[in-house]
């Protein structure tokens, strides 16, 4: 299977064990972006395709930078994550093979783990930043676990045509979808508990070629610096 012809693909993620559903119940709570209601973690991979298969090399844990561009609430400063301490190595794999990442250059990915919560005191909010590109060349989004809630409708948007919508769903636990960054905007509606209080658990892989990646010290200075104009 690959990327449609509208640059998006949904799939089903392996079978996840209780240690990564668990895993959930233990993130960090997210000082910098969001309305008080989201928990999340953060490690960084270099991947390289041998002998038939992808290879993870665990980078050295740095803070997430992004660009202020692609991020105008929280770009352009370092985040501070605890690193992601569950193997989505699997998971990850399924991502890679459901693009198809090419597999004649070496790869650079980002992985966050998140829950966002929702309850009478906390809006759902799942993205403050409204309609946006992340600024990769892949993204996949994966969803573990929807409890007690309604919403987080995905819809996908052309490049060139950042109102209209193409594609619209509402992804259950155990489906994930990837898509081309470049080629589309992307947008998660608000959740809504259906009682006291309700969560949402996914992670997001992005995947940028290593030429491009985004890690280091100069990135983050690139990163930082287009931050200060």
């Amino acid at each position: 299977m690959t990327l449609n012809a509208q640059g998006f693909q949904i799939f089903d993620l392996p079978e996840t064990g209780e240690d990564v559903l668990k895993s959930f119940d233990d993130l960090a709570f997210d000082e910098y972006i969001g309305n008080g209601n989201r928990w999340r973690r953060f490690s960084q991979y270099r991947l390289e395709h041998r002998d038939g298969d992808w290879e993870f090399e665990r980078l050295p844990h740095r803070p997430y930078v992004t660009y202020s561009k692609f991020n105008p609430i929280a770009g352009g400063i370092r985040r501070h994550y605890q690193p992601i301490e569950v193997d989505l190595v699997e998971h990850i794999r399924e991502a890679c093979a459901q693009i198809p990442l090419p597999e004649d250059d070496v790869w650079q990915i980002n992985v966050h783990q998140y829950r966002v919560i929702a309850n009478k005191e906390l809006q759902g909010v799942v993205v403050p930043e409204g309609v946006h590109q992340d600024g990769h060349e892949f993204v996949v989004i994966s969803v573990y676990n929807r409890a007690g809630i309604t919403g987080a409708e995905l819809t996908l948007r052309a490049a060139d045509d950042k109102e209209t919508p193409i594609f619209t769903a509402t992804l259950p636990a155990g489906q994930a979808i990837a898509f081309d960054d470049r080629a589309l905007w992307h947008y998660v509606t608000d959740i809504v508990p259906v009682e006291e209080e309700g969560h949402r658990d996914i992670t997001v892989v992005s995947f940028s070629r290593w030429n491009e990646r985004w890690y280091g010290d100069a990135f983050e200075e690139d990163a930082i610096g287009e931050g200060r104009g």
